[in-house]
């Protein structure tokens, strides 16, 4: 081994904080450059996919992107702390995106993923605490009787009217005020999620920063502004963007943002927090489906989380 060699292997730099040999440092940075190179064989790959109009070369990207990321391992979980083991465990009890007739009985989203081979799956989302939430409506109604008295409380007379109108007004109350007020104490964002699913036959896939950037580039931003053609019309994609959206549907189903300039990637129900309350036996997750969202109760029976009840509570 030359001179020069064993001085590069003794020298040290510094990386968060940390000592690493020169060997180190150049391992870090082939390994960088080796992700880097694999992103950009993917892109090529999405892009050729494409042009050819190959659906199996199509089916390989996504193929790929299921090997590359692999969900949480047996082992990964039992080294988390109990919060994030159970947000996981709750997630995965409401999770269900071949089943939406479980949060939203309305019968709009039942089947919008009944062609889809892959399910994209979210990768963060943020936890909260809250003393109690109220999960029965025998709780809410006192809940609500409970606010009358405290925001009237000089005035008897309001107060009793609007405790004789609590079934009319309820809902709009309780989802408006005492959900909004949960949120005031964040303990933890979970990111690199990547929970067990079991949907059926359909594959997961996680949407990690770097398929996000990815796919975000490979559809695109044409589209027709909101309220194009009519006030109640939303933004829709339009031109090349269009056509990528419904290659991608050969085995994904993505939506284009309401709004517009931007896509909805993963597949809902999409959870925005999911909140405990002290004692950890119930969790609400907020959550969206296409343009429109509402809250789901679940329970902790035992070992595991049971969806109690869901409830859409607000559309775009």
């Amino acid at each position: 081994m030359s001179e020069k060699f064993v001085k590069l292997e003794s020298r040290k730099f510094r990386r968060d904080g940390k000592c690493i040999t020169a060997s180190g440092a150049v391992l870090f940075i082939l390994m960088f450059f080796s992700f880097s190179a694999y992103a950009q064989y993917e892109g090529k790959l999405l892009e050729k996919a494409y042009k050819k109009k190959s659906t199996q070369l199509l089916d390989q990207f996504f193929m790929n992107w299921n090997k590359q990321v692999q969900p949480v391992t047996e082992e990964e979980l039992s080294l988390m702390n109990d919060t994030i083991r159970n947000a996981y465990e709750v997630f995965t009890a409401f999770y269900k995106p071949h089943r939406l007739d479980s949060l939203d009985n309305s019968g709009w989203y039942n089947d919008i993923y009944k062609d889809a081979k892959y399910l994209i799956v979210q990768n963060n989302f943020k936890i909260y605490f809250t003393d109690k939430i109220y999960c029965t409506e025998q709780d809410k109604k006192e809940w609500l009787i409970n606010r009358y008295n405290e925001l009237l409380k000089d005035n008897d007379s309001i107060r009793q009217q609007m405790i004789d109108k609590t079934d009319r007004w309820f809902e709009f109350f309780f989802y408006s005020s005492n959900n909004q007020s949960k949120k005031d104490r964040k303990v933890d964002s979970v990111a690199n999620f990547r929970p067990q699913i079991n949907c059926g036959d359909k594959i997961p896939i996680y949407l990690i920063p770097k398929y996000d950037t990815l796919l975000n580039a490979f559809l695109g931003s044409e589209h027709l502004e909101f309220g194009t053609g009519g006030i109640m019309n939303i933004a829709r994609a339009i031109g090349d963007s269009q056509e990528r959206q419904g290659f991608l549907a050969n085995f994904v189903k993505v939506y284009h943002g309401h709004w517009g300039g931007y896509w909805h990637l993963c597949s809902f129900p999409n959870a925005y927090s999911i909140t405990f309350d002290k004692d950890m036996e119930y969790a609400i997750i907020d959550f969206r489906i296409v343009y429109g969202g509402g809250e789901a109760v679940l329970k902790r029976e035992g070992e595991t989380w049971t969806l109690m009840s869901s409830k859409m509570t607000w559309i775009e």
